[in-house]
């Protein structure tokens, strides 16, 4: 079973992905800031926060 070692929130827009990141465990999730939202801005963020099968995301999206 896959065990997630963080957990990333995503809030969706049109041009741009406000980021934030808990750890596996009780520490508070925080800002990680905003990335363009293009294929090329989540990739790099992936390898940015680590090995892609320790990573849960989910995300919001409202209305664009």
């Amino acid at each position: 079973m896959h065990s997630a070692t963080k957990y990333v929130g995503l809030d969706v827009s049109k041009e741009k992905i406000s980021v934030a990141i808990a750890d596996a465990g009780r520490e508070a999730p925080r800002y990680y800031g905003t990335i363009a939202h293009t294929p090329a801005a989540i990739r790099k963020l992936i390898k940015e926060l680590g090995p892609a099968d320790s990573l849960t995301f989910c995300y919001e999206a409202g209305p664009t």
